[in-house]
């Protein structure tokens, strides 16, 4: 049983973390012995060895990320997953996280109270972007032209964070949120989810400059740019996400 809880700090602690920077997560060996029994086996199971790393970490960064908010230790946390996939805390009755990771950065959030979804992707250059979220969500065409990076990785983020935080997963659940574009406005943006019991969700997105990525201090050029989206339920609002940004 991990150690008693301590009381909430935010509404909603949320998170950006470099993997790859020196002393970020540890060495890989530190960040490996905090894993759970099946966390090493599926790391064992990568073929690549550098996904393997990037899973380590990030899955030791949850872990420390959850011990710093819940009290106890990273190898104590406690971590299950719901038939959706949602992950759930099982000792800990009323606690939420989420996690999403891109570009060697990753995005945690961990919330008491209501549900919380995240999602972290590398903006890019987009072709079709219209069709490309049409294959998942229906109702694309309505938010006009999506081949703007700024305009399709709102909508993106947006949709896999609003399905993390119900919990529904993208097949099912993509079908379900209610994306918008305001008027004049370059990003997408959270209507709502359908058949949750008129339930209020409320969603952020922020494209942010990452200072590392893993590039080390004296990389050449401009820092990649990520777009992050962060989708609660209820009252309290979606912060910006704090860390590795310039």
């Amino acid at each position: 049983m991990s150690a008693a809880v301590r009381p909430p700090r935010a509404a909603v602690e949320c998170r950006l973390i470099d993997l790859h920077a020196p002393g970020a997560g540890g060495d890989d060996p530190a960040a490996r012995s905090v894993l759970s029994e099946p966390e090493r086996e599926r790391a064992d199971r990568f073929r690549d060895p550098a996904a393997a790393v990037v899973y380590v970490r990030s899955r030791a960064a949850v872990r420390r990320t959850l011990a710093g908010v819940l009290g106890g230790t990273a190898a104590g946390v406690r971590l299950a997953a719901e038939p959706g996939g949602r992950p759930v805390l099982p000792e800990h009755p009323g606690w939420y996280v989420s996690w999403s990771r891109s570009a060697g950065v990753l995005l945690v959030a961990v919330r008491h109270g209501g549900p919380v979804g995240v999602d972290v992707e590398l903006v890019r250059p987009v072709r079709a972007g219209g069709r490309v979220l049409g294959t998942v969500y229906p109702d694309a065409a309505a938010l006009g032209g999506l081949d703007d990076p700024e305009a399709f990785f709102s909508a993106w983020t947006l949709l896999e964070a609003a399905v993390k935080a119900s919990g529904r997963g993208l097949a099912r659940g993509g079908r379900e949120v209610r994306l918008v574009r305001p008027p004049g406005s370059a990003r997408c943006a959270l209507g709502g989810i359908r058949g949750t019991g008129g339930a209020v969700w409320r969603g952020r997105t922020d494209r942010l400059a990452v200072a590392s990525a893993g590039r080390g201090p004296r990389a050449a050029g401009p820092s990649p740019r990520v777009m992050t989206a962060v989708v609660t339920c209820g009252a309290t609002e979606p912060p910006r996400p704090v860390g590795v940004t310039r």
